[in-house]
Parts: C-alpha cells; sequence; structure tokens
C-alpha cells in the first residue's frame, strides 16, 4: 500500500466526519465528487440513490438537529491504487450524539455503530468520496433526538 494514498483517504475520512461534527458545510462539499452515490437504507433512513456533492451536503444541512456529535473511525482497509477506477475504503464507526440543551435530561444520548464502505476518485491532487454506504450493526439511546433515524424518506 502506498503511504501517500493510505494518508490521503485518512485524511479526507478526517476532514468528512469532522465536517459533520461541526456542521462545516463548506469542507464536506470539499470532500466530495462530483456525482455521489449514497447508501444509508441499512439505518432505514432513506433509500440508495446518486446525487451531487452539492445535494448531499444541502440535504445533511437540512436535516441538522440540535445534538452535539462525534464521529470517530477505526479498523481502516484500503484496496486500491490511484491510477485505477476507484479507491475502495471501510471502516467501523461510532456516532456519540448527544442533547446538551437539558444535560440533566437522563435520555439525552443516541449513539451508533457499524461500517462505512467508501470509494474514491482521484480529483487533480486531491482525492473525493463517490460513494458512501452505511452499514449499520445497532443504534441505542433515546431514538426520538436523531430525526435521522425516523422512518426511511423517499
Amino acid at each position: 500500500m502506498d503511504s501517500t494514498l493510505y494518508f490521503g483517504v485518512h485524511t479526507t475520512l478526517c476532514r468528512f466526519f469532522a465536517a459533520f461534527d461541526k456542521q462545516d458545510w463548506p469542507s464536506m462539499g470539499e470532500c466530495l465528487a462530483p456525482e455521489i452515490f449514497i447508501d444509508y437504507s441499512s439505518s432505514g433512513r432513506e433509500s440508495p440513490v446518486t446525487m451531487t456533492g452539492e445535494a448531499f451536503v444541502n440535504k445533511r444541512k437540512s436535516a441538522v438537529d440540535n445534538l452535539t456529535k462525534q464521529h470517530s473511525f477505526s479498523n481502516l482497509y484500503i484496496r486500491g491504487q490511484a491510477d485505477e477506477a476507484g479507491i475502495f475504503a471501510s471502516c467501523n464507526y461510532l456516532i456519540l450524539r448527544f442533547d446538551l440543551s437539558n444535560p440533566s435530561q437522563t435520555e439525552n444520548s443516541f449513539h451508533s455503530c457499524g461500517q462505512y464502505e467508501f470509494t474514491f476518485e482521484q480529483h487533480a491532487d486531491d482525492l473525493k468520496i463517490s460513494s458512501i454506504k452505511q452499514l449499520k450493526l445497532q443504534s441505542w439511546g433515546n431514538e426520538s433526538l436523531h430525526g435521522g433515524s425516523s422512518a426511511r424518506s423517499t
């Protein structure tokens, strides 16, 4: 594995997940290819779809809730080379979500874990995410806090 490729994928994922946590929508957009395939069907949130990177960011913006989030990932595995059609990466994830508006509330969190599968494309000198598939393993806590956990939108 080329260390430059590994560093590029890792850095892009760190920036992407941090953009979620900070609601830094311009940074999120910089991580995405012009067209992106999204599959969050394992969580029952939405059917698989292809959309522009800009549409993905706008969808995330409109789904903002009042939760403080921390996305973490581990066990990063990368397959492919920068000169190939796509670079595949998978990782385990843990998303912690807290409603800090009422810290005394006992049910002020909703968390999830599972695996993500990503495809990356080379665009000039940058790697861009062109596909995201979420494979939810488990969620726990107060599901009503997280609007993205409600029934699938079409």
